[in-house]
């Protein structure tokens, strides 16, 4: 679920979740406890705005754009948690002077509790797994998973009938900015370069920390002179770019590119290494450009 988001943020919604799913919890202890019991009627959960009102309504249907809103199992929760809130009403309304909700009626809000519980907790897990595959400096996807997500991504290209192209780009001179400025300094230039290279990508291309200074990056549905189009504007992006140093210093870096077309019927690894022979030869050829690893 790739999110365009810095880690500190992804960090913040697992433990968010976390005291919604708590909030959650104890609302379905006390609806089931006066659904069994017969005691404590809650009157906020009779109101037709009882989805809106509770804690959980709170945090999902904040004024502004959630950063989850687009995620499929997010939208999901809204509308589990709307008929859980209606069939919670419906049960209630039975409940009083001694009477008992009828069963199915009490059976769909309890199981409507469980399975946004569930839910919830799915979106909880897999926010973790993107924290866990998330570089920690640059906010890129780690290698970890890569190769699995770039087999998906081959396939995908077959199944639609359209090329997908992926490029390795290595940050030129780094060690001589590491020895020469510190550690921090590299650190400022992978975090500010990366951060202007994930913004000129679409939403569904990735990128990848591959090693040190080295990122791969995966566009999906696009063939070579297209690929090229957009490897050649974060190129030229790069190059026009300061990256502001701790030391209240400016440089400016460049970077390197082997761009070559994944095949249909080979391993990705014979494509990733197509792309490397690419950028060992735009290294050779003066740095600070691409070369383009056509197939034989």
């Amino acid at each position: 679920m790739p999110l365009p988001l810095e880690r500190e943020e992804i960090q913040h919604l697992t433990e968010e979740l976390e005291h919604i799913i708590a909030a959650h919890l104890a609302w379905f202890k006390q609806i089931n406890r006066t659904l069994v019991c017969g005691s404590g009627l809650p009157a906020a959960d009779l109101a037709l705005d009882a989805h809106r009102s509770s804690p959980f309504g709170q945090w999902y249907y904040v004024g502004s754009r959630h950063p989850l809103a687009d995620y499929p199992v997010f939208q999901e929760l809204g509308h589990i948690q709307q008929a859980m809130h209606a069939a919670a009403r419906m049960a209630l309304l039975e409940t009083g002077d001694g009477r008992r909700p009828e069963p199915g009626i009490h059976d769909s809000c309890i199981d409507l509790a469980l399975r946004l519980n569930t839910k919830l907790r799915k979106l909880q897990l897999d926010i973790i797994g993107e924290l866990l595959t998330t570089d920690t400096l640059t906010g890129c996807a780690s290698r970890r998973g890569m190769l699995g997500k770039l087999r998906e991504e081959q396939e995908r290209a077959v199944r639609i009938q359209r090329p997908c192209s992926i490029a390795l780009m290595d940050f030129d001179r780094f060690k001589k900015v590491n020895d020469e400025l510190g550690h921090p300094a590299g650190d400022a230039v992978l975090r500010q370069g990366m951060k202007l290279t994930l913004g000129l990508l679409r939403r569904y291309d990735s990128i990848y920390r591959y090693g040190g200074e080295e990122f791969l990056i995966c566009l999906p549905g696009t063939p070579l002179k297209d690929a090229e189009t957009v490897i050649e504007r974060i190129r030229k992006a790069l190059f026009k770019q300061p990256i502001h140093l701790p030391s209240g210093q400016t440089l400016h870096v460049t970077a390197s590119f082997g761009l070559a077309q994944m095949h249909p019927r080979q391993p990705v690894e014979d494509s990733i290494n197509q792309a490397d022979e690419a950028l060992i030869r735009a290294k050779e050829n003066g740095r600070n450009r691409i070369e383009v690893r056509t197939s034989d």
